[in-house]
């Protein structure tokens, strides 16, 4: 061995002995030190005639080693002390409560906090290094740890949830703590809530996560028009009117991707049912169907309504000196199928007296599932008739001159006259095909998804109640219908 060698050694050798010493001297003070905390602690809550009580008797009277720390006990209580904590009294149940599960060395560590009489003065709290143990009369001593007792503190603690009534247990899949007011479902560090209540309710009727929901994987939350849970295997809506009601399956999926509660059909009113070939959840506006492992279907129910309309709603649309006025004019809430075949509320502005025959045409074309890519004003695009036949929009009023020609007024500005699906229905003139790029669509033999061919819905329906088609132009325009032929 060479000398260089040797002084390495020997200068570890000499690192170990000073660590080695350096522990040996600090435990005895650190000791010491907790001892001197502790009494102080003691004192200052009043010694023997405070809430610990007097000193035992010897040879229990000393401070003892706790893993990490010191404590000592006291006729009432015991006080534990670490260097990182500090020293704290645990008192009563919450004592015996932390004693059984191992003090220091269990789950909630040291006390970092004095016990608090909860606002309610019926319980009361004690904080650990690990978690929180709550005690009342009425629920007993329980302990609230880890990614649970965050969820809880998150939710607003006993305020939101009440006192825990049970310790975190097993259930298939993951844990469950009870408390007064709900329960918290763990599965992993992820934890979610669900009120006592009757989402609550019909989830344990259901077998609760040994059924087949499984596990929640969110909280109870509001949605529009009720409150919802998701689950592993579903999802429970709840309202006023129709109760706790499943959704699941591919039923669910194609629910959630349509908008849900939000959605044209509106919150659920059964669970899913058994049909021929298939299996079906009802809406208020309406069912999806699902048959075997394609896309299910959804199928609406008719949602028509009209309003009044203002000078202030349709300001690019509308001006002084146009044939009609708002007064003359209705805000139509016209029900269709949009281009994936999902029901919608368009939006159509419309002369009062041309409602009826609308809502009669496309009744049919929305019975026939006809598709239609969307119905908005052309105010939505400040009034360009370009511009909304550009984004294939469905539209009624416009006050404007004829596209391509500023010398005529067009019947829109009267509110008789639509046109639908404007890119799948070119409107030719001498020089031009409106829109821009649908000139594919001149093919009028090769039916595609919403064009208007005469023996379809939209053309028979217009023509018996009187909308001739602008098709018959010589140069056609193959979107447009109007009540006077013009």
């Amino acid at each position: 061995m060479d000398r260089g060698t040797f002084r390495a050694i020997g200068v570890t050798i000499c690192a170990v002995v000073t660590v080695l010493s350096a522990v040996l001297m600090s435990t005895p003070a650190l000791a010491a030190t907790g001892d001197t905390e502790i009494e102080s602690r003691w004192q200052a809550l009043g010694a023997g005639a405070g809430p610990l009580g007097a000193k035992l008797a010897a040879p229990d009277d000393d401070p003892y080693d706790v893993s990490g720390g010191r404590a000592e006990d006291f006729a009432n209580g015991s006080i534990f002390w670490s260097d990182g904590t500090g020293a704290w009294e645990v008192l009563g149940a919450a004592r015996t409560y932390y004693t059984a599960t191992q003090g220091p060395a269990g789950p909630l560590g040291f006390p970092t906090a004095a016990p608090e009489a909860l606002a309610s003065g019926a319980a009361t709290r004690q904080v650990f290094a690990g978690g929180h143990v709550y005690s009342s009369t009425e629920t007993g001593t329980h302990g609230v740890t880890g990614p649970v007792l965050a969820k809880f503190l998150a939710l607003g603690g006993v305020t939101q949830l009440g006192l825990p009534t049970a310790e975190e247990s097993p259930v298939p899949g993951g844990t469950q703590t009870v408390f007064q007011s709900g329960r918290l479902y763990r599965s992993g560090t992820s934890v979610y809530a669900l009120m006592t209540g009757p989402l609550l309710d019909r989830y344990l009727a259901l077998g609760g996560p040994a059924g087949k929901l499984r596990l929640p994987t969110s909280d109870e939350t509001p949605v529009p028009g009720a409150r919802r849970v998701s689950f592993q295997g579903g999802a429970v809506f709840w309202t006023q009117t129709y109760g706790a009601r499943v959704v699941e399956g591919s039923i669910l999926t194609r629910y959630l991707q349509i908008g849900g509660t939000a959605s044209y059909v509106g919150v659920p009113t059964t669970d899913m049912y058994v049909i021929a070939g298939g299996r079906r959840s009802r809406f208020q506006y309406g069912y999806i169907t699902a048959y075997g492992t394609a896309v299910p279907i959804v199928t609406g129910g008719w949602r028509f309504s009209t309003q009044a309309v203002t000078a202030a709603e349709i300001p690019y649309t509308y001006r002084s000196g146009c044939p009609v006025g708002p007064a003359s004019l209705r805000r139509v809430k016209m029900p269709y199928y949009d281009w994936n075949g999902v029901p919608k509320i368009g939006d159509l502005i419309i002369r009062t007296t041309a409602v009826a025959d609308m809502q009669r045409v496309f009744y049919g074309a929305f019975a026939a599932r006809f598709n239609v890519r969307q119905i908005r004003p052309v105010d939505v695009y400040k009034g360009s008739d370009i511009a909304s036949m550009a984004a294939d929009n469905t539209s009624a009023f416009n006050c404007r001159k004829v596209t391509g020609n500023p010398y005529r007024l067009s019947q829109h500005s009267y509110g008789n006259a639509i046109d639908i699906n404007t890119y799948e229905n070119p409107y030719v003139t001498g020089s031009t095909v409106y829109p821009a790029g649908s000139r594919t669509y001149l093919n009028r033999s090769v039916v595609r998804k919403g064009m208007i061919v005469k023996s379809g819905v939209i053309a028979y329906r217009m023509a018996v109640y009187g909308w001739p088609w602008g098709a018959r132009w010589s140069h056609p325009d193959y979107q447009h219908f109007s009540s006077n032929g013009g």
